[in-house]
């Protein structure tokens, strides 16, 4: 004859339950909610209709620019227009260039790109190219012009331009920091000596 084993061997947690009060999980809820309107209450008293993110600034000054000797202009551009805007960089003396194949998507959406008088979409993500240069402080206005000059084509989808503080410079081969490892022959300052 099989043996027949209670309900409370074959789970022993099963026992135990029945000995553990109710919980109401709407009695949870309140005291949740109670919490946190108490916490925010006490931020908001001061302040009726302040908006519950707080706001940021991060300068006090619209015309802020944080100063460095060096700056790397990072410009994401239509691929079809990045040789006419190395061509004009060399022109003006800027030598050093780096140039990544990027995807992303901005105001565009992702939406149709044109090239050629064609249309054409494969997914949410439009190839650009993104172009990063570093030079000194009185080179970036030019560079960002001439970015600006060669890229515009006045559609959605040119583009954009950053400009980022580089704190230093350093040629690997020599180990040359700052403005000597950022100089290159043939370069700007080549060009503008030779024009005084």
């Amino acid at each position: 004859m099989a043996a027949i084993a209670k309900p409370s061997l074959l789970n022993p947690l099963r026992s135990h339950l029945n000995e553990l009060p109710l919980i109401d999980s709407s009695s949870i809820r309140t005291k949740l909610r109670e919490f946190r309107f108490s916490h925010f209450n006490v931020t908001l008293k001061h302040a009726r209709n302040a908006s519950v993110l707080p706001v940021i600034r991060a300068q006090s000054s619209h015309d802020y620019v944080p100063d460095s000797k060096f700056y790397k202009v990072e410009a994401i551009l239509r691929p079809w227009r990045v040789s006419q805007v190395s061509s004009a960089l060399l022109k003006i003396g800027i030598r050093g260039v780096t140039v990544s194949d990027v995807r992303g998507f901005g105001a565009q959406g992702g939406s149709t790109e044109r090239h050629g008088g064609s249309e054409f979409t494969e997914d949410n993500f439009v190839a650009k190219v993104k172009m990063e240069i570093v030079v000194s402080k009185d080179q970036v206005e030019a560079v960002v012009d001439k970015i600006i000059e060669e890229a515009r084509t006045g559609e959605i989808g040119d583009g954009k331009i950053f400009v980022v503080p580089v704190s230093d410079v350093i040629r690997i081969r020599t180990g040359e920091r700052g403005e000597r490892a950022e100089k290159m022959t043939g370069g700007w300052s080549d060009l503008s000596s030779s024009a005084a």
